[in-house]
């Protein structure tokens, strides 16, 4: 049996901030739990829940037969970066601050550096996931990378809810860890401060009402969630903001640049592209993901016009009150509304 310690040094040699271990066991609560919000209603149609199998989801063996140990790790994407909000007559968007560059591909990359060590030494099989086709956050609770917040994002106790999740599945056996005993306790802030009171209850998200998941969703949003949606382009965070548990996580310098976006967009540039420029000058990341619609980015864009309110962007949403697709000129005529 594989000394975690081991793993613990490829880490720190190869920049991963945390790592931990745990077994490759199935994951039934966490099946059940999302086999019951499924049939809640609490997804997105148009999210891929209702076509995934959630049993293979939990179940790590579906991705390596002969698993036996899980590598959980985190990376930590709280930078220091000045976000720009464009000036007057040309207003930009909010990029969610996990989606600034794509963290995701780089904490795979040094998995694999990892990963590779661990076959060569110990002719290890393996799998490489982050943002993948694994229950991530059960892992990370499990392994003890951190705990669940109540907004049901995993809480590291060092790096807070910045962090990006990521695993190497594999045949080893290596001497797992325990998980975490923290919890959130009695604080309820993500809770009180979601715009839209998405967080119906502790740990579970009602994801039809929340500003994070709708950013990937293509239709008319309804007027009281376009009316706190702010200048969003993709993403939220508004619960992680408020997280007594981030409030104490220093920056980091950047360490990639893979999928970089930054953190805001011109929302009147995003509304004049293509689809094919979209995706060539923001190729790499999260938000040029082939599951996400640029028609979803642009109605966002012109939801964010309606709420900053900028005089010289009328002519555009003027416009737009007559493109073909129903859902930009229904869009683009409540924005107008909100003048």
């Amino acid at each position: 049996m594989i000394d975690a310690r081991q793993i613990q040094g490829l880490a720190e040699e190869f920049g991963i901030d945390h790592v931990r271990t745990t077994t490759a066991e199935p994951f039934i609560d966490a099946a059940a739990r999302i086999t019951q919000q499924i049939h809640a209603g609490l997804y997105l149609q148009s999210e891929n829940w209702y076509r995934r199998d959630v049993e293979d989801f939990c179940n790590i063996s579906s991705v390596l037969p002969n698993a036996r140990s899980i590598i959980a790790a985190c990376q930590c994407y709280l930078t220091d970066e000045e976000i720009n909000s464009g000036t007057s007559g040309n207003p930009y968007g909010l990029i969610a601050r996990y989606t600034w560059r794509n963290h995701y591909a780089d904490l795979r990359k040094r998995l694999r550096k990892i990963a590779r060590v661990l076959e060569k030494e110990y002719g290890a099989e393996y799998a490489v996931y982050s943002n993948g086709k694994i229950a991530e956050k059960p892992i990370a609770q499990r392994s003890g990378i951190g705990y669940f917040g109540k907004n049901s994002i995993i809480i590291n106790q060092e790096l807070g809810s910045w962090i990006v999740l990521g695993e190497i599945v594999t045949n080893l056996e290596i001497i797992p860890d325990s998980p975490v005993t923290t919890d959130c306790g009695e604080c309820t802030k993500c809770i009180d401060a979601c715009p839209t009171h998405a967080i119906i209850e502790p740990y579970i998200i009602d994801r039809r009402l929340c500003i994070q998941a709708l950013t990937n969703w293509y239709g008319v949003l309804p007027d009281d969630i376009a009316r706190v949606w702010g200048n969003r382009l993709y993403g939220c965070i508004d619960c992680q903001d408020v997280c007594p548990a981030n409030s104490v996580v220093k920056p980091v310098q950047p360490r990639t640049n893979i999928g970089y976006v930054g953190p805001s967009i011109s929302l009147l540039e995003i509304l004049a592209m293509e689809e094919a420029e979209y995706r060539m000058k923001y190729a790499h990341n999260q938000i040029t993901a082939e599951w996400i619609r640029f028609k979803a980015i642009q109605r966002n864009a012109i939801v964010a016009l309606g709420n900053i309110r900028d005089p010289a962007t009328l002519p555009m949403l003027q416009k737009l009150t007559k493109d073909h697709d129903t859902v930009i000129a229904q869009s683009a005529k409540w924005a107008i509304s909100c003048f």
